[in-house]
């Protein structure tokens, strides 16, 4: 048999998890849909330059020629399609859009992830109130509800934070890109090393504290004001608390953290950031933020803009545990009894129909299934109870 006809990163889905997929992305398409989000679709293969201006985090690209001798590429990103579709349309702005599809990043050897992602998400465009960055948060809050009904931590931070903050210490860019690198890489020996020249100054004991500067945000908060902060500092820490204020007011019951130690989810991205996680969950599953320059790259004129990812497969992996804590079910019946059987595969849950044409055969089907067997006519009490 053979093993190797499956390209690297890809897989095959079938049973629950396609099932389970297939229904979050309907929930996903209808909540946008009932909100009015107009739905955009682009194709799978971009030209390069579309994605050329950006250096996108964990994305090498799938790359092919075409019969002109262009170079493309399987996307490995939503969000820039859409900005070159809207730099060679007129479509009226603003304008709110929502999409599914597939984007295809090369990852590491051995690293485990894989190459073929799916991925959903809004693109809010020609807005800049915060109003824009507080719809997206409240999505993440009533999607979560919805679709795990588990409590989400939301995640704030901003995109040029690092930039900005290292700015104080150093005009040398180099090493402000090696102190961020080990900082976002939480390797925080290099870290320390890299920043042991600024001892004399000022806000070394801040610089020092930066790599733990994540958590509630009241405490962040708290030990920020220890410290006179420049401008260009403070008027991203206001932003950060504007958008805090708002959601405990319209989301009392949101779990929000603070983490100015972290990158930006794409570099493209110029303002506020966000990100939602769940305890249970071993990643982002909700990831974005505001990007005002985006469309600069494609057009003369530019646009505000606050845009949402969301990942369905991580979406799915958390479902389907829950799922399979569910014990299987197999009813098995003859043909006299099959309407009846058929209704109690209704009424149980993680339940299915044996075609098995004897009891025999369907012991043996339950076994392979690791599901209990319920027989219609030996187990007549439990159908009768179950009905109820």
């Amino acid at each position: 048999m053979k093993n190797n006809l499956l390209p690297l990163g890809t897989r095959d889905e079938f049973g629950v998890r396609s099932e389970e997929k297939q229904r979050i992305i309907g929930v996903i398409q209808r909540h946008f849909n009932n909100l009015g989000f107009a739905r955009i679709s682009t194709p799978i293969i971009e030209k390069q330059a579309v994605f050329q201006p950006y250096q996108l985090v964990n994305s090498k690209m799938y790359r092919l020629l075409d019969q002109e001798g262009d170079t493309i590429v399987l996307r490995p990103d939503l969000t820039l399609p859409i900005a070159r579709f809207l730099s060679s349309t007129s479509i009226p702005l603003p304008q709110k859009f929502c999409y599914v599809g597939d984007i295809f990043r090369l990852s590491r050897s051995l690293s485990g992830s894989y190459n073929q992602l799916t991925q959903a998400g809004i693109e809010l465009v020609g807005y800049q109130s915060t109003k824009a960055e507080l719809e997206c948060l409240i999505n993440i809050y009533d999607l979560s509800q919805e679709i795990l009904d588990e409590q989400i931590t939301i995640e704030l931070g901003y995109a040029d934070f690092a930039k900005i903050f290292l700015d104080i210490f150093t005009t040398d860019v180099d090493l402000r890109r090696q102190i961020a690198q080990a900082l976002f890489d939480k390797k925080i020996t290099e870290y320390e090393r890299l920043i042991s020249s600024f001892e004399d100054q000022r806000l070394y004991p801040l610089l020092k504290k930066w790599p733990r500067l994540f958590g509630e945000p009241d405490v962040i908060f708290q030990e920020l004001n220890q410290y006179e902060l420049p401008e260009s500092v403070t008027l991203r820490l206001k932003k950060i608390k504007e958008i805090v204020l708002l959601v405990r007011q319209v989301l009392p019951k949101q779990q929000l953290a603070i983490d100015l130690s972290s990158r930006a989810p794409q570099q493209y991205y110029t303002g506020l950031t966000f990100r939602g996680f769940a305890k249970s969950g071993e990643d982002y599953i909700f990831s974005g933020g505001r990007y005002d320059n985006l469309l600069a790259n494609f057009q003369a004129q530019n646009e505000p803009a606050v845009g949402m990812g969301i990942d369905i497969d991580l979406l799915t992996d958390l479902c389907v545990k829950k799922f399979n804590r569910i014990p299987k079910t197999l009813v098995f019946s003859s043909i006299k009894n099959w309407s009846k059987a058929q209704a109690l595969v209704k009424k149980l849950p993680n339940a299915t129909l044996s075609l098995s044409n004897t009891k025999v055969e369907a012991v043996k089907e339950a076994q392979k299934l690791q599901a209990k067997l319920i027989d219609i006519e030996e187990d007549e009490d439990e159908f009768e109870n179950s009905s109820n």
